[in-house]
């Protein structure tokens, strides 16, 4: 009972696959709910739109640009 003689490679495989199924089927589940429109893509926040309209409306980094 004592002899322990599993194949490195199987033991690595395992592993992989261990980490790889449940990745897989949460892409795969994640794909269906977007697909069946249950889940949609967030719009962009109005705060980050402001954020990037003050950045190129800011004349110092203009300046600083021109130069």
């Amino acid at each position: 009972m004592d002899d322990s003689t599993a194949n490195p490679l199987f033991i690595i495989l395992l592993g992989i696959l261990r980490c790889l199924v449940p990745l897989l089927i949460m892409l795969g589940i994640s794909y269906l709910l977007k697909r069946f429109g249950l889940i949609k893509e967030s719009p962009i926040a109005s705060d980050e739109l402001d954020l990037e309209e003050d950045d190129e409306s800011n004349p110092i980094e203009g300046e600083q640009a021109n130069e």
